[in-house]
C-alpha cells in the first residue's frame, strides 16, 4: 500500500505529480463510457428516384365518456405513393408522433417491397388544457402510456382510430396481421400492451428502450408473460446499458428480462442490446432491418401464429394442449313469443352433463339448458315457485336448488330435483331462535359434498354455514372470519376434492382455506392460502365470479384476467385467457375433462387433459401431493 504524508513538501509535490495521471485517468475512463454513435443508414435517408409519401397533420379531441375526456392530441398521417382509400390498408401506429425517421424508412423499403405499403399514424399522448391562464395543463403521457390495463387498447381502438378513419377517408385493416404498433420509452410499454390486449387488432410490436419497470405496473409483466397462455404477436426490443436506472427499475435489466420472458414462452421475439443510452438513436439506426424483420415474408406469410415453434414453456400445455375454446351455446333461444337469456349459472353433474340456467318469464318456473355429454342439447322446466339464487349437483344424481328467505319467514328452502325436472323433496331449514337470518346466498357461494350436505356463504349474520340432510341449519357467528375471509358481501366456496377444506374468496383477489369440522366451530385452522394475480391494482382490480377444482388439487378460479390456475400449494402456475370475461366455471363433458365457462351470453368449453370433481355426486378423493 502507498502511503503520502499529510505535511510538508514531499506529500504536497506527490500529490501535484498525481493530479495529472489521475485526470488522464478520468479522461480515458469518460472515452470509454462515451455513449457510441449510432448513424443513420441509407434506408433512413431519402434516396432519389423513390416515390414519395404524403403526410397529414390533424388533432383529436376526447368527447365527455372517453377513456381520456378533455384530452387534446395531435397526429401525423402518412400515407404511401398511390395509396388507395378504397382498400382496406396495413397499417402501423406509433407513439408520440413521429419517430425513427418512419416515413422516409416506409418511402424506401415500400419501393424495395421489403414491407406492405402502409399506412402510418403518428398519435401524441393526450393534455388535459389549463383550466386558466396560471393553471397547469394536464399532461397524460404517463396516466396512458405506463399503464399496463387495457384502458388505452380501448381508446385507441374504439375511440381515436376510428375518427381517424372517418375524417379521412380511410379504410384500416382489420386483419390483425396487418398491424403493427411501436413506440420509445414509455411508447414502447403503451406499444406492446396495447398488442398484448387486442392480438386481435395488433400482432407485430417494436418497442425501443421500453418502460418495463414499476411505474405503473410494467415491473410485473415478464411474470404475467411467462404465466398467460402465449399469444399470437412477434416483438423486437431494443435497450443497451446506458439506459435508465432510476427509482422505479433499471430499463436496461428489465427489457433483458422481457426478452428472456417471451422467448421462455415461445414467443417470436427478437431484439438489439447496445451501450446506448435512454434515446432514440439506436433505435432510430436498427429501425429499417426491425421493420425487415416484423414484416418478412408478408408477401407469402402474413399470419402471426402464437407459440408458431412449439417451443413454449407455459405451464398451461400440461393441462389444456394447445386447443382453443368452443362455443357451445349462445343467448339465441326463444321460448314461445319470449326471448330466454342465459345467466352466469351452471353446474355439471358427475356424468358430464352440464346444466345452465336460463331467466323464466314465469315465476313459478324455473328453467335450464341440458348440455348432453354427446352434443345433445335439450330444455328442462321445473314447477316450483321461488326466489332461486343457485343451484349445484347434489346427492342421489339430482340437481340442488337453493331458495332464498322471503321476510317475515327466515325459512329458505333446498329443492332436489330429478335430472327430468320433477321434484323429489324439499328442505326448510333457518334459525331456531329466530335470532339471524338465513343468508341471501349468490350461486357460487354454496356447495355440496357427497354425504348431502350443503355448504353456503352469505353477506349477512350468518356467515358461513352449513344444511345437514335432516334440515339442521349451523351457522358461524362471530368470529374474526366477519371481516378477514368475508368481509361485508360474503364470498365464494369451494370444496377441496378430499371434501376436507372450503376454499373461501375475500378481499383482493385472495382465497382463503378452512379446515373442516362435523361439530361447531363447523371450520378452524383457515389461512390465507390463495392468492390470485391482480396486475391492475386498485385502478381495475380482478374480481373472483366462481372456482372449481380437479382431480389433482389444482383450483381454477374464474377471474376478469381469464381463468388462473393455481396448484395445491396456493401458487397461480398459469392463466388461460378467455374469450369473454368468465362468470362461472365448472368442468363437464366425457370424464369430466373439459372446462365449461358461463360468459352470461355465450357458453364455451375447452378440452383438458385434467379430470374436474363434482363434490356432490362424487367421493372424497385424495390429491397427489405439491411440488413444493
Amino acid at each position: 500500500m502507498h502511503k503520502f504524508r499529510l505535511a510538508g513538501c514531499g506529500g504536497l509535490c506527490q500529490h501535484a505529480r498525481m493530479r495529472p495521471i489521475l485526470a488522464l485517468l478520468l479522461l480515458t475512463r469518460m472515452a470509454f463510457t462515451a455513449e457510441p454513435e449510432f448513424p443513420l443508414t441509407e434506408d433512413s435517408k431519402p434516396q432519389p428516384n423513390v416515390p414519395k409519401g404524403t403526410m397529414l397533420k390533424d388533432s383529436y379531441t376526447a368527447k365527455e365518456g372517453s377513456a381520456f375526456p378533455g384530452t387534446e392530441r395531435e397526429y401525423q398521417i402518412y400515407l404511401p405513393a398511390g395509396f388507395d382509400k378504397t382498400k382496406p390498408a396495413a397499417f402501423m401506429v406509433f407513439q408520440d408522433g413521429v419517430i425513427y425517421q418512419a416515413p422516409v424508412v416506409f418511402d424506401n423499403l415500400v419501393a424495395k417491397k421489403d414491407i406492405p405499403p402502409l399506412v402510418g399514424i403518428f398519435i401524441k399522448p393526450g393534455v388535459v388544457p389549463a383550466a386558466n391562464e396560471k393553471a397547469l395543463p394536464r399532461f397524460n403521457r404517463s396516466y396512458e402510456y405506463d399503464s399496463i390495463t387495457p384502458t388505452y387498447s380501448q381508446f385507441l381502438l374504439d375511440e381515436c382510430l376510428p375518427a381517424i378513419e372517418s375524417k379521412h377517408g380511410l379504410k384500416l385493416s382489420t386483419d390483425p396481421n396487418q398491424a403493427a404498433i411501436s413506440g420509445n420509452s414509455s411508447g414502447g410499454i403503451c406499444a406492446f400492451m396495447a398488442a398484448w390486449h387486442r392480438p386481435d387488432r395488433f400482432r407485430r410490436v417494436f418497442t425501443g428502450v421500453g418502460t418495463y419497470v414499476g411505474i405503473h405496473g410494467a415491473d410485473q409483466l415478464a411474470v404475467l408473460v411467462r404465466k398467460f397462455e402465449p399469444k399470437p404477436l412477434r416483438v423486437f426490443l431494443q435497450s443497451g446499458t446506458g439506459d435508465n436506472n432510476l427509482y422505479c427499475g433499471d430499463w436496461w435489466m428489465a427489457n433483458q428480462t422481457m426478452e428472456r420472458s417471451l422467448t421462455w414462452a415461445g414467443y417470436d421475439v427478437n431484439h438489439a442490446w447496445g451501450e446506448g443510452g435512454h434515446n432514440a438513436k439506436h433505435a432510430s439506426q436498427i429501425f429499417p432491418d426491425v421493420l425487415r424483420w416484423l414484416w418478412r415474408d408478408w408477401q407469402t406469410s402474413i399470419e402471426i401464429k402464437a407459440n408458431a415453434k412449439g417451443e413454449s414453456k407455459w405451464k398451461g400445455y400440461e393441462v389444456v394442449g394447445e386447443g382453443e375454446w368452443e362455443g357451445v351455446l349462445h343467448d339465441s333461444e326463444t321460448i314461445g313469443s319470449e326471448k330466454s337469456s342465459l345467466t352466469d349459472q351452471m353446474a355439471a353433474c358427475a356424468d358430464g352433463t352440464v346444466y345452465v340456467r336460463k331467466h323464466s318469464p314465469d315465476e313459478n318456473t324455473v328453467l335450464f339448458y341440458r348440455l348432453g355429454i354427446s352434443g345433445e342439447n335439450d330444455e328442462i322446466k321445473v314447477d316450483v315457485a321461488g326466489d332461486m339464487t343457485g343451484f349445484k349437483a347434489g346427492p342421489n344424481d339430482s340437481l340442488r336448488l337453493f331458495f332464498h328467505a322471503k321476510h317475515p319467514s327466515k325459512a329458505a328452502r333446498i329443492v332436489d330435483v330429478s335430472r327430468s325436472g320433477n321434484v323429489e323433496r324439499e328442505i326448510a331449514f333457518g334459525d331456531k331462535d329466530n335470532k339471524y337470518d338465513v343468508p341471501y346466498t349468490r350461486h357460487g357461494s354454496m356447495c355440496c359434498d357427497s354425504s348431502g350436505r350443503l355448504y353456503f356463504a352469505g353477506g349477512n349474520d350468518a356467515l358461513i354455514g352449513r344444511v345437514d340432510g335432516d334440515g339442521s341449519y349451523h351457522y358461524l357467528h362471530g368470529s374474526t372470519l366477519h371481516s378477514e375471509v368475508l368481509g361485508s358481501s360474503g364470498g365464494l366456496i369451494c370444496l377441496s376434492p378430499d371434501q376436507s377444506q372450503l376454499y373461501v374468496t375475500g378481499y383482493n383477489g385472495r382465497i382463503d382455506c378452512l379446515q373442516l369440522r362435523d361439530e361447531p366451530p363447523l371450520f378452524h385452522h383457515a389461512q390465507h392460502f390463495y392468492l390470485t394475480e391482480d396486475p391492475y391494482g386498485l385502478m381495475f382490480p380482478v374480481e373472483i365470479r366462481a372456482m372449481c377444482v380437479d382431480t389433482n388439487g389444482w383450483l381454477y378460479v374464474a377471474t376478469s384476467l381469464g381463468i388462473q390456475v393455481c396448484d395445491q400449494a396456493g401458487r397461480v402456475n398459469f392463466i388461460i385467457p378467455t374469450p369473454k370475461q368468465p362468470l362461472d366455471v365448472c368442468f363437464g363433458g366425457k370424464d369430466l375433462s373439459e372446462l365449461f365457462i358461463a360468459c352470461g351470453d355465450s357458453i364455451y368449453k375447452r378440452s383438458t387433459k385434467a379430470h374436474g370433481i363434482v363434490s356432490g355426486q362424487m367421493a372424497p378423493i385424495t390429491p397427489p401431493k405439491p411440488k413444493l
